[in-house]
């Protein structure tokens, strides 16, 4: 705490002033004139702290005290809080301001102000931090997942197939192709033999805006009550998974008043989410822990007298929504993708597509989509709007004219959820002439027999409705209900129902029930599932069910899980069906840092199948190839200067040794998470020397990155140095050599030396001033042993 002190003392001046004034009649006329006592009295300046409503704001400012009133700069009282529009200009008497009370702590020099409420600004508090922006890394290379799968079934012959995603990254570009490649062998057939090209894509991302851009091929973006299609040709708009940082739906802020410093702790639904401090005056807590659906929270304030406050605030919130300013969106163009999966390159018309949706307030969102190609015009509004705390409901109307036939589209539903239970609805209307993307490009139109009109063949579902509940009985476990009913435009109907019971039994098993009712057909199939976990990785699963078309089936399961750090896995099933051969199943499975293996059968007893699969990625990185499992979305190579054989940790747990290169590729990495990756140096030679042993790197989507250690090797070796008389140089000598910093003596003469030449000369100089010199000539050590010379011969120097 900075202790201020009055420019004037005066009762030291009057002290020191008396003798002085005695000199002074004595004839001395150099020293000044004795001070006025009485004009101290009446003035005098301090450098104090502002206390603000017992809310200490960390300000030292100049402070007058003149007449018993203290005078305060308009500026300083504005920096610690106090709006300018209770202050006059310049310099304010905070005695004389009405309804202001003014103490001066002259113990901890202090000059305390207690202002009402109404002056305190509103303070916004982020109650939760959130998920902190990282600084993204990125680097260049390629890499090839692979999925090697072959089959056998018994009289049938077998199928070879191989699965490929080829990537290349560099700076915030990605460019991915993905295929298949079917060959069949033994007396097998196969519809696509040959190569199967899927997807080719260039995609480019700015996470500071969340955009990307895609080039290839694209699939259009969609809103709930709009239908995606596969397009051959540019895509743009927003992406917020480039931000994880980002909450885009809004999240209750909870307001308030605090007379003195506060703080407060937060219950969501009963479970503690956190505590933060508050200074005085209104308040607004702001990002708030993710939550969903309907609540209560419950603010408890407690002062610094350690008085509390509890209020309870109800709140709703919808992840369907957008914050108030926020827009969503992407635009689509190009030629719509025909026969995806069965040819290679057949792509038809020119056709676009674009969503958008924009949070004009939290409580309302709006919604637009539009579609177009030749003979084919799509336009649709929606909104999406929160209805205080008793749930969402979404709406859009679409108007479309295709091929000269017209027709409209209905959207509307409504959803609910709490902590005990959520219910909600979801329905359509489309008349006959409603016609989309999804539709378009189909050989749509035959000719009816019975008045010859032409109608389309394919079209979306006349009327569409869905319900679904879901509710929580606590230590009774949990319950769930939906019902869905499609009718076609010739009036044909399909009515489903499904009902399901899950609980958690002993320890961690559990057991689920679900029934499911198809009305057209007038039947019904019911199953049940317990599971009963074995140990950490072992597990049985026991069901039975009965449906129309297989009758009844009891199956008995064990499995074995492979482990985190790779190892076996296995899995083994017998299943008992009244309508068929009793079936059988066993899979065996293995997999390392560099690739997973599967293989083994199912089947029945008069035809079984038999497979093998192999699946994992190679890396090419700074110009070493690195084989690792399956990477879905980012990696890390981590190089280690050479070194092998150097442990390495990914998020504090151990992955792997460096290759004989010194690299390590870490697969499995989530994008845009700041990872911790280090590594373990006990074991590294004693003659390296190396900066830093931990990075947090965070990655761009679907990239890569060279994590570096570098590591330089040294001489290094341990010195016994003895003066001419064979003694041990004294404790505390310093060995100094030309261009390196002085080693330290120890104990029986033995120094410890760094960055060594092949022939060095050092330098002794004693505690009592004395000087020496001793050469040292070091013995080649290819393994990077730690290595002891002497002892050496330190002989004296003028």
């Amino acid at each position: 705490m900075a202790v201020a002190r009055p420019v004037i003392f005066p009762a030291m001046l009057i002290l020191l002033g008396y003798p002085a004034a005695v000199k002074a009649q004595q004839g001395d006329d150099a020293l000044p004139p004795p001070p006025d006592v009485q004009a101290i009295n009446q003035q005098a300046v301090f450098h104090l702290t502002l206390v603000l409503n017992h809310y200490d704001t960390q300000q030292v400012v100049p402070v007058t005290r003149r007449d018993n009133d203290w005078y305060v700069a308009s500026v300083d009282l504005q920096r610690a809080g106090i709006p300018a529009q209770y202050l006059p200009q310049g310099e304010v008497n905070v005695s004389a301001l009405p309804n202001v009370r003014t103490d001066y702590d002259s113990e901890r020099q202090r000059l305390l102000l207690f202002v009402p409420g109404d002056w305190l600004p509103e303070r916004f508090t982020a109650f939760n931090s959130g998920q902190a922006r990282s600084k993204l890394y990125y680097g260049r290379g390629s890499l090839l997942n692979y999925d090697f799968y072959a089959s056998n079934t018994d009289s049938i012959g077998g199928q070879a197939s191989l699965w490929h995603e080829y990537r290349f990254f560099a700076g915030n570009a990605s460019f991915s192709s993905t295929g298949t490649v079917i060959s069949p062998f033994a007396g097998g057939d196969s519809q696509q033999e040959g190569y199967t090209r899927y997807d080719t894509t260039l995609t480019f991302t700015d996470e500071e805006d969340a955009i990307q851009w895609s080039v290839g091929d694209v699939i259009s973006d969609a809103l709930s009550w709009s239908n995606s299609v596969r397009v051959g040709g540019i895509s743009y708009g927003r992406d917020f998974s480039l931000r994880p940082d980002l909450v885009t739906w809004p999240v209750p802020t909870f307001s308030g008043e605090a007379a003195v410093p506060t703080s407060v702790d937060v219950f969501i639904n009963g479970y503690r989410a956190g505590s933060k401090q508050l200074e005085p005056g209104p308040f607004t807590l702001t990002n708030m822990p993710y939550i969903n659906g309907a609540g209560n929270a419950v603010l408890v304030t407690t002062d610094a007298l350690g008085r509390q406050v509890s209020t309870t605030l109800p709140f709703y919130v919808a992840s369907d929504l957008l914050k108030k300013g926020l827009s969503d969106g992407a635009a689509t163009v190009g030629s719509l993708r025909r026969s995806y999966g069965i040819d290679n390159f057949d792509y038809g018309p020119l056709v676009g597509s674009g969503s958008y949706r924009y949070g004009l307030t939290d409580y309302l969102t709006l919604e637009a989509h539009g579609e177009g190609a030749q003979e084919l015009a799509l336009g649709g509004a929606g909104t999406v709007v929160k209805l205080g705390r008793l749930g969402v409901v979404n709406g859009a109307w679409t108007q479309s004219r295709m091929r000269g036939d017209s027709g409209s589209q209905l959207n509307w539903g409504y959803q609910y959820s709490t902590g005990v239970f959520s219910i909600a609805t979801q329905h359509s209307r489309r008349e006959r002439g409603f016609g989309n993307l999804a539709l378009y490009d189909q050989n749509y139109y035959y000719t009816r027999t019975d008045n010859d009109e032409q109608q389309p063949i394919a079209s979306l579902s006349r009327n569409s409705d869905q319900y679904s509940l879901s509710l929580s009985l606590g230590d009774f476990g949990n319950v769930g209900a939906a019902w869905i009913g499609v009718r076609s435009f010739d009036n044909s109907k399909t009515e489903l129902i499904n009902l399901s019971w899950s609980r958690n039994l002993w320890r961690a098993s559990n057991i689920y029930l679900s029934a499911s009712r198809d009305r057209q057909r007038d039947d019904w199939t019911v199953a049940m599932t317990l599971q009963i976990p074995i140990g950490e990785r072992d597990n049985v699963a026991l069901s039975a069910e009965n449906t129309p078309d297989a009758g009844n089936t009891q199956r008995i399961n064990y499995s074995h899980a492979m482990p985190t750090e790779g190892g076996f896995s296995w899995n083994m099933a017998l299943a008992r069906q009244s309508r068929e051969d009793n079936y059988q199943q066993a899979t065996l499975g293995w997999r390392n840092n560099n690739v997973e293996l599967q293989g083994g059968m199912y089947g029945y007893t008069h035809m079984r199948t038999w497979w093998g699969e192999a699946m994992g990625s190679l890396v090419l990185m700074d110009n070493e190839l690195l084989a690792a499992n399956r990477i879905n979305d980012a990696f890390v190579v981590v190089s280690t200067s050479g070194q092998p054989g150097i442990p390495v940790n990914y998020e504090n747990q151990p992955v792997g040794k460096t290759n004989r290169n010194g690299y390590l590729l870490v697969s499995g990495v989530s994008s845009y998470y700041p990872a911790s990756y280090s590594i373990n140096t006990l074991d590294l030679p004693a003659d390296t020397r190396i900066t830093e042993t931990e990075r947090r790197v965070a990655l761009r989507r679907h990239s890569g990155y060279l994590v570096e250690f570098p590591m330089v090797q040294e001489r290094v070796a341990s010195v016994i140095l003895h003066d001419e008389a064979g003694l041990p140089v004294p404790l505390a000598s310093e060995v100094s050599r030309q261009g390196r910093a002085p080693a330290v003596v120890g104990y029986d003469g033995i120094a410890w030396l760094e960055n060594l030449e092949e022939n060095n000369v050092l330098t002794v100089r004693q505690p009592d001033g004395a000087r020496c010199i001793a050469r040292l000539t070091l013995d080649p050590n290819p393994e990077h042993k730690l290595q002891t010379y002497g002892p050496l011969t330190c002989k004296r120097s003028n």
